[in-house]
């Protein structure tokens, strides 16, 4: 059966809005990259919002794998100068580069972002929209944040997705008046869920054995294999699917010579596989005769003896199907004639 992860990149299925939670363990970063060189590669406009990653650094992520495909590559880029700070001055895009909108007012982000995702994707039949990091555009407004998505959401379609990052392990202030926190409503907004998560430490790769020092607890969030996405790192999947069945699973996968390599997650781990779940399965009704010390099933035996038994009733039937009928025909008399207001007027009293 086909790896979840390499479905979602090849976009062999609907998947409107992919989000991908990590954490300071395990960022989303390398995985964004491989969304982004997979639309490339099928020469797909990819329109990258940029808020925490440098455009060089981004460019060269997707490089490392898509050289020669960059042409339809567009940044907006929200992390040089977002509030105007900086002198404006208008750079060119580097060679081979689509193009480069700087945004130097992030705090409309409807007027920054969604103007010209919208001018890049009006024209084209699929498209590959990314947003790196959603944090710093919750930080100025979970509310407009909200809309945005929201409105490049009614962009998707078969061809069209929308791909965001969030930080899991990040809290974000608190809001007055209560409202639904930020990580559920984004869930519920997603059809696709991707959690990161490092590889366990092996016995011997951990801190206490590489250095001999044991880390208190405090200081034990990270760990060897934190971020090393060259020995690998875990997704669990959460895929809403059209037909409502919910899809599990949890993929491996590792940086190799030509991209990202998506293998069953047991191959990284060692442990024993796991099944996929879908919904429909997991709540299914359990066996109420599983567990008896006596059987209440039949036999194959059992069972045809059982068909092949003829019942009193069905004689019956057969013989007044084969006849013409009968009528029965009711002829009411004075003693049943039923008076409400006396009941007891059919008593001879």
């Amino acid at each position: 059966m086909a790896l979840c992860l390499n479905q979602l990149l090849d976009n062999k299925r609907s998947c409107p809005f992919i989000l991908v939670n990590d954490s300071v363990q395990f960022s989303a970063l390398p995985l964004l990259a491989e969304f982004a060189f997979s639309a490339l590669r099928d020469d797909q406009p990819v329109v990258a919002i940029l808020t925490e990653t440098s455009p060089k650094d981004w460019i060269d992520r997707v490089a490392f794998t898509a050289k020669g495909h960059l042409k339809h590559m567009h940044i907006i880029d929200a992390y040089t100068d977002p509030f105007g700070w900086d002198k404006d001055t208008t750079e060119s895009a580097p060679a081979g580069i689509g193009s480069i909108h700087t945004v130097r007012n992030l705090r409309q982000l409807g007027d920054a972002l969604l103007a010209p995702i919208i001018q890049k994707t009006q024209h084209s039949a699929g498209c590959c929209i990314m947003i790196d990091s959603l944090h710093p555009l919750l930080l100025i407004s979970r509310r407009q944040t909200y809309q945005l998505l929201k409105a490049l959401e009614s962009l998707t379609t078969d061809t069209v997705k929308l791909i965001a990052g969030y930080h899991g392990d990040i809290r974000l202030p608190s809001e007055a008046p209560p409202v639904i926190p930020t990580f559920d409503a984004l869930n519920r907004l997603a059809s696709v869920i991707i959690s990161l998560e490092a590889l366990p430490e092996r016995k011997n790769d951990t801190q206490e054995a590489l250095t001999g020092f044991a880390p208190k607890p405090t200081f034990s969030y990270m760990n060897t294999m934190s971020n090393r996405v060259d020995r690998g790192g875990l997704a669990r999947i959460e895929w809403r699917k059209k037909s409502g069945k919910v899809q599990y699973a949890t993929e491996g996968f590792y940086l190799g010579s030509k991209g990202l390599i998506i293998v069953a997650a047991p191959q990284l781990t060692g442990e024993e596989p796991e099944p996929e779940v879908d919904m429909d399965d997991s709540m299914a009704q359990p066996d109420p005769t599983a567990n008896l010390s006596f059987n209440l099933s039949l036999t194959d035996n059992q069972r045809r003896a059982k068909d092949n038994v003829e019942l009193p009733f069905m004689k019956v039937q057969q013989e007044t199907t084969s006849t013409s009928g009968g009528h029965i025909y009711y002829q009411p008399d004075a003693g049943d004639d039923f008076d409400d207001e006396d009941p007891d007027d059919d008593l001879d009293i």
